[in-house]
């Protein structure tokens, strides 16, 4: 028999366009590093006492569809994630287009398809009623830039067709960390040496409803925090004057491959956390200061701002 291997795996996600829940019907094969979405069911423990000490049998708990999903930074793949978290963007420019997603009322839910496709039989592994916890994202060092996302969902099965049998194949464009470059206040940060971003998307994961056999019946969201943490080097006061003034900042970074492969955060308006200067051995200093981005009154009127140009004319995943 023949073992299914990583390498030969495919993820294949749709957009739940009929209802929440209701398995997509267009699939999109998209790049990942790793997938660790499980749908786990819990056999519980009863108190019942039957006049010996052996237990009775358990019962069956809710079912809890989650896990992490690893994808690597790019600008092909990547609007379709933030579809995901943010709904269909708005697009501007002449190929090369820029697509602008920003915090909106709603998030859309996903379909999501593991295709074991070693198997002498095909399984494919499908999760429905996804949406995206958590994402998070660091910038700087000369490692791999990657995204990491926290999915939540309603329903596993194992299924022997794929939802799509005909999947649109979506190719990488990779950025990288070599190709940064920061904005702080405005004005170009050189001396930055890492930048977090870590996104909440306020899902509430105990929306299980009787009758419901044991799944979420919903995943409502809520409010989309933005929180972060700038580390440069020690050269100066100036970011720690912020800091302990509350004087309110921005921060955009934007990881260009070329003119027509761009991966783009903002953060319009945004406090740091008042930090001191940790002496931690001889060698250079390093000022590290967490932040908490929000909205009052910016231009864009959203907390975060992604923005992705590549040669797409345009994206209506979302119906």
């Amino acid at each position: 028999m023949t073992q299914q291997r990583g390498v030969n795996t495919t993820i294949i996600v749709g957009f739940e366009n009929v209802a929440y829940g209701t398995v997509a019907t267009a699939g999109f094969v998209l790049p990942m590093n790793t997938c660790g979405i499980v749908g786990a069911k819990n056999r519980n423990s009863p108190a019942t006492l039957t006049g010996s000490r052996n237990t009775v049998a358990p019962f069956v708990g809710n079912q809890n569809v989650s896990g992490p999903i690893v994808v690597p930074a790019d600008s092909g793949a990547m609007p379709y994630w933030l579809a995901a978290m943010f709904g269909d963007p708005t697009t501007t420019g002449s190929d090369p287009y820029t697509h602008e997603f920003k915090v909106g009322s709603s998030m859309p839910s996903f379909s999501l398809e593991e295709a074991f496709t070693d198997l002498a039989s095909a399984v494919y592994q499908r999760f429905v009623g996804c949406k995206i916890s958590t994402f998070s994202m660091t910038v700087g060092g000369d490692g791999e830039l990657i995204c990491n996302m926290e999915v939540l969902g309603a329903q596993m099965s194992h299924e022997t067709s794929a939802f799509d049998g005909s999947p649109t194949t979506v190719s990488l464009a990779r950025v990288e960390n070599f190709d940064a470059a920061i904005l702080e206040g405005g004005g170009s940060l050189a001396n930055a040496t890492e930048l977090s971003l870590s996104l909440d998307f306020g899902l509430d994961p105990n929306s299980f409803v009787i009758g419901g056999g044991g799944i979420r019946g919903d995943i409502p969201e809520g409010l989309v925090t933005v929180t972060g943490n700038l580390k440069t080097l020690f050269e100066s006061k100036t970011l720690l004057d912020k800091a302990t003034g509350d004087t309110e900042t921005s921060l955009k970074v934007t990881v260009t491959a070329s003119a027509s492969s761009i991966l783009e955060f903002e953060i319009q308006e945004l406090l740091y956390s008042v930090n001191g200067v940790p002496v931690e051995g001889p060698q250079g200093l390093i000022v590290s200061l967490d932040f908490v981005g929000y909205y009052t009154d910016g231009s864009e009127a959203s907390n975060i701002v992604a923005r992705v140009t590549n040669s797409v004319a345009a994206y209506d995943l979302i119906i």
